[in-house]
């Protein structure tokens, strides 16, 4: 019996991998609707050290509808600061926002996704333009997660995702000779392996690439320590102890992931590090959640440090200024930590936020004035 379930099983599947070629979405297509923001830069500081960058590109859907838009929209961004003058050959670190190659997994995909309103519209045509992929990663790829549904799709396209990630971080890497924090990804338990990074078949993980400024990968990798109650649904956390610091040309480096930079613990690990500049990639949504009460801490108990009552009175702008990294650094050795954000619209889902800095023990203020379709450049020297 169990073998006739196996062969109508994999006959199906068969017959659902015999779609119609992909049609990608046309070059005059991609031209009309890929974004044309207006590119804010802030600078700060005098040296000849380096630079760290802080970038936060306005993106769209089409910005990922294939490799080369996803590149060339990230490219205007480190063209601006170079043109700038900001950016030393070898002596730049770029920081970009979490997130920012998860939406890889549309990359090369039918153009019927992206004629689709929602992300929920656009996710079940991704699931019917790869059928057989998604079924046979649904029974027999391992599941650590609740919603199974989201662990497949993104299991599925896991080692393209990799792939196309590393291309385009790394190809911007050597191009600017820059360093680059690439955001995060959605991957399952990567590896890097004789120098590629390397999907397995472990549970899914939000986790964070350094890219030298030869185009090479870092074999150390970044993971978020503390995901959000809606992130639990099919991530699972990193270790503390296991998260890296990174040797820059311009000093130690290290690295959290959004709502990491919430928790006291992390900074105690940071002081350990030794490190000398704290680069924090973040995503916040909707784009007006700054205007919102805050909750208190999202999938965990609050710190004991937090004022009871902040929650549901103070806004979730003033909760990070109060409760991230601008009032959790006091860490001697750090000269400058950056916090930046996701900024676009993919598909319904708006993302916003505004970038925090802190320089020497100080806060740096944001002098960004909100403008539609608007990217942003922050450059520090060191």
């Amino acid at each position: 019996m169990r073998f006739f379930v196996s062969l109508t099983l994999l006959l199906s599947i068969g017959l659902a991998n015999l779609q119609c070629k992909k049609q990608q979405v046309e070059p005059s297509v991609l031209s009309e609707a890929l974004p044309k923001p207006k590119i804010f830069i802030q600078i700060e500081g005098k040296g000849k050290r380096g630079t760290v960058i802080g970038l936060e590109p306005f993106l769209n859907k089409y910005s990922y509808a294939t490799e080369e838009s996803f590149y060339s929209s990230l490219k205007e961004y480190f063209q601006k600061a170079k043109v700038e003058e900001t950016i030393y050959v070898d002596r730049s670190i770029v920081v970009l926002p979490e997130y920012i190659g998860t939406w890889l997994v549309v990359t090369a995909e039918d153009k019927s996704i992206f004629e689709k309103t929602t992300i929920a519209e656009a996710m079940e045509e991704l699931v019917k333009q790869n059928l057989g992929s998604f079924l046979w990663h649904y029974l027999f790829s391992n599941s650590f997660s609740k919603d199974h549904l989201k662990e497949t799709l993104f299991r599925m396209k896991a080692w393209q995702m990799a792939d196309r990630y590393q291309r385009i971080f790394s190809r911007l890497a050597l191009e600017y000779r820059v360093a680059i924090v690439a955001g995060s990804i959605v991957l399952p338990h990567p590896k890097v392996v004789e120098g590629k990074i390397t999907p397995t078949d472990g549970p899914l993980e939000n986790v964070s690439f350094y890219f030298h400024t030869d185009g090479r990968v870092d074999e150390q990798i970044v993971r978020k320590l503390f995901p959000i109650e809606e992130e639990k649904q099919f991530l699972v956390e990193g270790t503390l102890s296991q998260n890296p610091t990174y040797r820059t040309p311009i000093g130690k480096l290290y690295t959290m992931i959004c709502a990491d930079s919430w928790f006291p613990e992390v900074y105690q690990e940071l002081e350990n590090s030794e490190a000398e500049i704290l680069a924090v990639p973040s995503f916040v949504a909707p784009s007006d959640a700054w205007q919102t009460k805050w909750n208190g801490y999202n999938g965990y108990a609050n710190p004991k440090d937090v004022t009871t009552k902040d929650i549901g009175s103070i806004t979730e702008k003033t909760a990070w200024k109060k409760y991230a990294m601008l009032g959790r650094l006091k860490v001697p050795s750090v000269k400058l930590g950056i916090n930046v954000f996701f900024r676009g619209e993919i598909w319904d889902m708006t993302a916003g936020g505004d970038a925090f800095f802190q320089k020497l023990g100080k806060p740096v203020i944001n002098l960004v004035k909100e403008e539609k379709n608007q990217g942003r450049l922050y450059v520090f020297y060191l």
